[in-house]
């Protein structure tokens, strides 16, 4: 059975590419010209799972919020397979609880998550798709309504260009939901995409976006090259006669190391992830010591 698996992993690493070598030729000539953009959504396209969620059950585990917490996930897990999800009213919810703690206690929390449990469930096929992508002179973005520190996280270990994503809100020392800005859902994905888009001087309509879920239709109709990923049945009902190209992702990337964050969306949280860095580097010198 493990054998029938990797040839199984195998002919879909082949597909993955076939997808961009068919068209490879076209976009070099037409990259000469403007830009194009590969935009990749991120739960349960490059990541096995969702990364609320996951968050979540580290936030119960570590003592942060009520394990009757994890009902109200349920429930929203839910909605958001029924593309019902009310993401304003989670972000406020889930901000509200992380501002009682201090700001670089929750960065500490968020950065050990990914190494612990994000980390070692990001696929390859994905990783594969950024490179090719690269390859061909596109620009690589991170997609996706979960926060900026877990988007440039994934950005930078998967080697991406530059991330979309939901500012994380801060006030003085505090994460703020009372500050909470445009969210990266839906048709606020949508407008952030096209303003990207514009920005670095690329016709939407010659990009890509990789996703599994029904709540990226408005992106995934608004680019010229949607394809669909682990996609959820939802979005295959709404798809179907499109003619999209559909593909699974199965294997993991197994990565060996941790990429450090870079760069970030907004400058408070900039400041307080160099400070956190700074305070991990001094950590982990005395532990050496």
């Amino acid at each position: 059975m493990h054998q029938v698996n990797k040839v199984r992993v195998s002919l879909v690493t082949k597909r993955v590419m076939r997808v961009l070598d068919k068209q490879d030729q076209k976009d070099v000539s037409r990259s000469e010209i403007r830009k194009v953009v590969a935009f990749f959504d991120l739960d349960h396209t490059l990541l096995d799972r969702a990364t609320g969620n996951i968050y979540a059950e580290i936030m119960v585990k570590k003592g942060y919020m009520k394990p009757s917490g994890l009902l109200w996930v349920i429930w929203y897990t839910l909605l958001y397979k029924l593309n019902r999800l009310p993401r304003r009213e989670v972000y406020v919810k889930v901000l509200s609880i992380m501002g009682r703690y201090h700001i670089l206690e929750m960065i500490k929390m968020m950065d050990e998550g990914f190494e612990e449990r994000i980390l070692p469930r990001l696929y390859k096929e994905g990783a594969d798709l950024i490179k090719k992508h690269k390859e061909m002179g596109h620009i690589t973005v991170i997609a996706t309504a979960a926060g900026e520190y877990i988007a440039e996280r994934v950005r930078a270990q998967l080697g991406a260009d530059d991330i979309i994503a939901t500012p994380l809100p801060i006030k003085r020392d505090r994460i703020s939901a009372d500050s909470l800005g445009p969210t990266a859902f839906m048709e606020g994905k949508l407008q952030m995409a096209l303003s990207y888009s514009k920005k670095v001087g690329a016709d939407i309509s010659e990009c890509y976006f990789y996703s599994d879920s029904a709540s990226d239709l408005p992106l995934l109709e608004a680019v010229g090259n949607p394809v669909l990923v682990n996609p959820q049945m939802k979005l295959r009902i709404a798809t179907r006669g499109k003619g999209w190209p559909v593909l699974k992702f199965r294997e993991y990337a197994n990565f060996k190391n941790a990429k450090r964050p870079e760069r970030f969306m907004t400058p408070e949280l900039e400041r307080f992830s160099r400070l956190y860095e700074e305070m991990r580097a001094r950590e982990k010198g005395d532990s050496v010591l």
